[in-house]
């Protein structure tokens, strides 16, 4: 699994805040993954090309959304966001 790179990365900064509204419980995960799935097919957000694997999963895992937290609150990095993002694109979560 490559990192994405800082080239293939654009995040508008106001994701920000709903990465925040999310980490913080005031938005739902549907919501969360919704908005980004939408932002994505608009091209508002790219990442590095991802592909769906096999199996498919519903459950968001808890270090998807702290990091999520942590990027919001500028404690990690546009790439380690992205990296939560792929996975969900590669378990099926979100569909692009």
């Amino acid at each position: 699994d490559t990192a994405p790179k800082s080239s293939d990365v654009v995040i508008p900064s106001w994701i920000k805040n709903n990465a925040k509204y999310w980490s913080g419980n005031k938005i739902t995960d549907k919501d969360f993954v919704n908005g980004i799935q939408y932002l994505i097919k608009q091209k508002v957000i790219k990442i590095p090309d991802t592909k769906k694997e096999g199996t498919t999963s519903t459950a968001i895992p808890s270090w998807v959304k702290n990091t999520a937290g942590f990027w919001a609150d500028g404690k990690t990095s546009d790439s380690d966001f992205v990296k939560g993002i792929q996975y969900l694109i590669k378990s099926g979560i979100i569909k692009i």
